[in-house]
This record gives structure tokens, C-alpha cells and sequence, in this order.
């Protein structure tokens, strides 16, 4: 039984979906106590829809900020000018310059440690976060990337469900896509303060229950190292955008698009192929 969970946990089986199959074979629902031909079935069958059309991708799920929204320049200009109003005397960096720091695991996220990041002291982090909370998006609201409707809106009438898993709070999220929203699932938009308690991998699983998706046929899409690690300890693929806040082109072990049409045309070919 060992070698069989082994080739489960490969093969991107959960434990309820194998489950769920035994009920429907007339197993029992505790995983230790099924039948190991139930267990090898579920190995074959998984096998067999691997191969065929399991690796489709059904559910597509957006980080926000540098993937959806160009918001990279309005944040590093409330530092900007929190610099000059607390006469810190700090050199804000460019985008080229913070994209760097991100990459080199830099905490960012929540706010104050992305003022912390480019060098305010702690206690000035703190002050400039509470007053960003009150004033960003009135006086830096940040708009979605060119091509963020038409490419929703292509993965929408291909079928494709939708969702959002992001750090941003939902007022944010919510006023800033605008109309956009409505391409999206409303059951599947995890945001900070939908999802307190919760990593952005745990989000990210919630989100595949939601669509009733598996692993295989889910993709994040996200712009920060911490994207991706989210992604593989979810088990799914991941796609960065080197256009966001902390990837560039160079980078390996995932796919990179430079241009958000360029997800919907990722998505496509990859589905196509199969």
C-alpha cells in the first residue's frame, strides 16, 4: 500500500478523490482500509486520463497586481513622495532596480514591507502603510494592463473558469478591474481579507475545490518568485509574466509571457496541443 500512495501522490491523487471513487465502487471511505485493486484502478485510470485530456487547463488563476493591474509605478510613487513628505532623503528605486530586489527574495508584501524594502525605517514603514490604507486608491489607483479585457474576455468564451488569488484586499481588487470582474468566478476570488489564516498555495487548492479542477488542470498566473513557490507547493502549473514586478524573461523553470494577450495565446496553444 506504501508503493501504491507513492504512485497516488505522483500521479497528483488526493486522497478524496480516491475516495470518492471507492464510494462509488463500493469501497470504504477510510483510505487505509480500501481495497488495493480500488487503488490500482484509480492509478490506471488516472494514467489513462493523463495521457488523453487531463493536463487540459480548465481553471486559470490570476495574481493581481503586476499580472492583471500596472501597479508597480503608482506604488513606488506613494513612496516617493511619503520620502519627501517624512524628509527621509531615501533614493526611491526604479522598476528595473525594485524588480531586483524582488528577485532576490526581498519581503514585499504586506504593504509595510515593501516601504520597508525600499528603505523607509520600520516605524516610518508602519506610518506610511496606515495612511496608504486610507489614500492609495483614491490618489494612485492603479488600471489594468492594455489587454487585460480582451484577453478575460477570449478566455471566457473558450470556456476557461476563472479566478483570482492575490495579497491586494477586494475593495482594491474589485474597484480597480472594474467591469472586468465579471469575466471572473465571484466564488473563486481569494483575496488578503478573504483569505486570512490562509497561504496563497492553500488559496490556490481552495480555489481547484471550488471549480472542481484538478492539479493538473489548473495554472496560476503570477509576476514573483513567491508566485511561483506558491504554485508548486499547490502542485499546479505555473506561468510568469516578465511585465509585472519581479520576473524577467530570463528566468527558468517556467514558462514566461512578456505581454498579457500573451496568456490567453499560452493557454490556447497549450490546450490545442492536446
Amino acid at each position: 500500500m506504501h508503493f501504491l500512495r507513492h504512485m497516488l501522490d505522483c500521479l497528483h491523487v488526493t486522497t478524496c478523490e480516491l475516495r470518492r471513487y471507492a464510494i462509488c465502487q463500493g469501497g470504504v471511505t477510510e483510505f487505509m482500509f480500501i481495497d488495493p485493486v480500488i487503488v490500482l484502478k484509480v492509478v490506471v485510470l488516472t494514467i489513462n486520463r493523463t495521457s488523453k485530456h487531463m493536463t487540459t487547463f480548465r481553471a486559470a488563476l490570476f495574481d493581481v497586481d503586476g499580472v492583471l493591474l500596472d501597479s508597480l509605478m503608482p506604488h513606488l510613487k506613494i513612496c516617493e513622495d511619503k520620502n519627501k513628505e517624512y524628509h527621509l532623503g531615501l533614493t526611491i528605486p526604479g522598476p528595473s532596480d525594485f524588480r531586483e530586489i524582488v528577485r532576490r527574495g526581498v519581503r514585499i508584501s504586506p504593504m509595510k514591507y515593501f516601504f520597508m524594502a525600499v528603505g523607509f525605517p520600520e516605524q516610518f514603514a508602519e506610518k506610511a502603510n496606515r495612511e496608504y490604507q486610507e489614500i492609495f486608491m483614491r490618489d494612485y489607483a492603479p488600471a489594468p494592463f492594455p489587454g487585460v479585457a480582451w484577453t478575460l474576455r477570449a478566455l471566457h468564451d473558450a470556456g476557461q473558469q476563472m479566478g483570482i488569488v492575490t495579497s491586494n484586499v477586494r475593495a482594491n481588487v474589485v474597484e480597480a478591474l472594474g467591469d472586468n470582474m465579471k469575466f471572473l468566478n465571484v466564488n473563486c476570488i481569494y483575496c488578503k481579507d478573504d483569505i486570512v489564516g490562509l497561504s496563497k498555495s492553500e488559496a490556490i487548492v481552495s480555489a481547484m475545490d471550488n471549480f472542481q479542477v484538478s492539479r493538473l488542470e489548473t495554472i496560476y498566473i503570477g509576476d514573483q518568485p513567491a508566485d511561483w513557490d506558491a504554485a508548486k507547493t499547490a502542485g499546479v502549473t505555473f506561468l510568469g509574466v516578465s511585465y509585472g514586478w519581479g520576473i524577467s524573461e530570463g528566468d527558468t523553470g517556467f514558462p514566461v509571457v512578456t505581454h498579457v494577450c500573451d496568456i490567453y495565446r499560452y493557454i490556447s496553444a497549450h490546450n490545442h496541443e492536446e
